[in-house]
């Protein structure tokens, strides 16, 4: 009976914690991939859908058995979902978001005989058993840049990036500009940065997005893009409720903003090519590389679908595939 009592509790602690059940990924037979997101579930409509979908095409063409996933609620769990994963036996854990680079740095080298695959997370110090998936967020502005140049009817186009000394939001505005240009010589994109501030505001300054969207609206921009978590949500929210288009970033923003009718697509990332790429590798080369680039793509027109017509639909998924082919370069430095 006290066994038995023992099992519920069990079961019922690992229900609890949207943890997979036991498995045989022990056996050597048998070849299991476990995701950990560093925050939220795999239906977020960004990075770890996206990543997820990776790991479910190769389960879906028979290269691995099995397939869980972690969704992390509490940001002091992720090395120990990790850990999860690895004392069920699991070959492959795919770890999702910046934050979780630590840890699985750290797991890495605790389990030199387990494969780790960190999405958008820094190259950093090669180990043979890491593969990360980076993103080269200039494409993604210049993606965003292109759409707002080819839709805007004021001919005023313009981005709110968090601090130009985080250098992917460097990437991402300058991209932006570039692409406002490229799409559009005759127009030149205003770019806006956050340069003040104390640390703690990085990624969470609300009042700076929406004060700065409202001065962007009074200059007659009716297409904003904006990049840098909280502070450009706002941005787009107060942007959206003032009757700008906007673009998002990273993630599909429709399903973020309140105003939803009035956003036009966002610049995300797609990670599931490139982790698909990653754990067939480790399948059939046992190897992983150091790195592996990830692309952008603009998401979905949703309910503004007809101001995009299918002539700078074709013409922008032509400068998509010459971002990634490399026949398109922006131009853009790394680091200011």
């Amino acid at each position: 009976m006290k066994f038995r009592r023992l099992s519920i509790v069990l079961f019922l602690l690992l229900a609890a914690c949207n943890l997979p059940a036991l498995s045989g990924c022990a056996r050597r037979d048998v070849l299991c991939v476990g995701l950990v997101t560093s925050y939220g579930g795999v239906d977020d409509h960004g990075l770890n859908q996206s990543a997820w979908e990776g790991v479910q095409q190769a389960l879906d063409e028979g290269l691995i058995h099995r397939a869980d996933f972690i969704a992390t609620v509490d940001a002091r769990d992720r090395a120990k979902n990790i850990q999860t994963f690895l004392l069920d036996g699991y070959d492959l854990v795919v770890t999702v978001g910046l934050g979780l680079e630590e840890d699985t740095r750290l797991a890495a080298d605790e389990w030199p005989n387990r494969g780790f695959v960190g999405v958008d997370q820094p190259p950093g110090e090669p180990r043979r058993n890491l593969a990360v998936v980076t993103f080269p967020e200039d494409q993604g502005g210049f993606l965003a840049g292109a759409l707002a140049a080819l839709v805007t009817q004021t001919g005023k186009a313009a981005a709110l990036c968090e601090t130009k000394g985080i250098h992917s939001m460097w990437r991402y505005c300058e991209g932006f500009r570039v692409g406002v240009h490229y799409a559009n010589p005759d127009l030149r994109g205003r770019v806006m940065y956050k340069e003040d501030g104390s640390p703690s505001e990085l990624f969470n300054d609300p009042q700076w997005g929406e004060k700065q969207a409202r001065y962007m609206l009074d200059q007659g921009v009716d297409i904003l893009f904006a990049a840098g978590g909280g502070t450009a949500q706002a941005a787009l929210e107060t942007a959206a409720a003032g009757g700008a288009y906007v673009i998002g970033a990273d993630e599909d923003m429709y399903y973020q903003v309140k105003a939803s009718d009035f956003v036009l697509s966002s610049a995300v990332k797609l990670a599931g090519p490139a982790v698909y790429a990653l754990i067939r590798q480790a399948v059939f080369e046992r190897s992983l590389p150091g790195e592996k680039r990830g692309e952008y793509a603009l998401g979905p027109y949703h309910s503004l679908e007809r101001q995009v017509p299918p002539s700078v639909r074709e013409r922008l998924e032509q400068i998509r595939r010459g971002l990634a082919d490399g026949s398109i370069q922006t131009g853009v430095s790394s680091a200011p």
